[in-house]
């Protein structure tokens, strides 16, 4: 398992002194970046190559939340390579050693002058140890949902919400979907499925359904193009 050590800072946190859901995929995204840059196969390198590692899709599960001022350890390891897709569990452990998050996640690799899904070659499978799989509740990669949703008004993807790819950052994604979460709702799981890519300038209208213990948000884009679906478990 690749490790790094990081305090949670005041920027990290919100109103309740303590992470959200956002800033741990931001913690995740990082380990990930710094792990496969460790082993000289990082973003920069990808870029050299031409191809990109695009996130498809996220369960994160929750015991309790980073909070001020504390020191956590977040690790994470691949655990099986597919065709195109790339399998990584992710974990946050605080300093006692109590395994505070964990996930799983799904990449996929993808040419970026063709966009098209792209065979995990041998030589990159090779650059990483596999690990076994983080002892958690495995839920589905695809997220189903039915029924009716509540439409908000739209807003358009700024600058500073892309990543290295122009695309808009995977985490900026999941910030926006927490601002339709009721308040006082404890997550304690989250999903997400990564459809389609959103760019700067794009409008985006989220969808909200709330039920007993779950709220789903859809994020659309203006011609109704499903871009982002996000399942929210107490």
């Amino acid at each position: 398992m690749f490790q790094m050590q990081r305090k949670v800072t005041y920027s990290d946190v919100g109103p309740d002194y303590k992470a959200d859901m956002a800033q741990i995929i931001d913690y995740f995204q990082d380990c990930s970046c710094f792990h496969s840059d460790s082993l000289g196969v990082g973003v920069e390198n990808m870029d050299d190559s031409g191809k990109a590692w695009i996130m498809n899709s996220w369960q994160i599960i929750v015991d309790r939340y980073p909070a001020y001022g504390e020191t956590v350890n977040v690790g994470t390891w691949p655990y099986e390579f597919k065709g195109p897709l790339g399998l990584r569990n992710f974990v946050i452990d605080d300093t006692e050693g109590q395994r505070i998050a964990r996930a799983n996640s799904v990449w996929a690799i993808v040419d970026m002058k063709t966009g098209s899904l792209t065979r995990v070659d041998d030589s990159l499978a090779d650059t990483y140890s596999l690990e076994p799989k983080e002892d958690m509740p495995y839920a589905p990669r695809k997220i189903k949902y039915s029924g009716e949703f509540e439409t908000f008004d739209g807003f358009s993807v700024m600058r500073d919400w892309l990543d290295t790819n122009q695309h808009m950052n995977n985490g900026r994604f999941v910030a926006l979907a927490l601002e339709y979460v009721p308040e006082n709702f404890n997550i304690r799981q989250m999903r997400v499925e990564y459809k389609h890519s959103a760019f700067h300038g794009d409008v985006l209208v989220p969808k909200r359904q709330v039920m007993d213990g779950k709220v789903i948000i859809l994020i659309e884009n203006a011609k109704g193009t499903l871009c982002v679906i996000t399942e929210f478990t107490e």
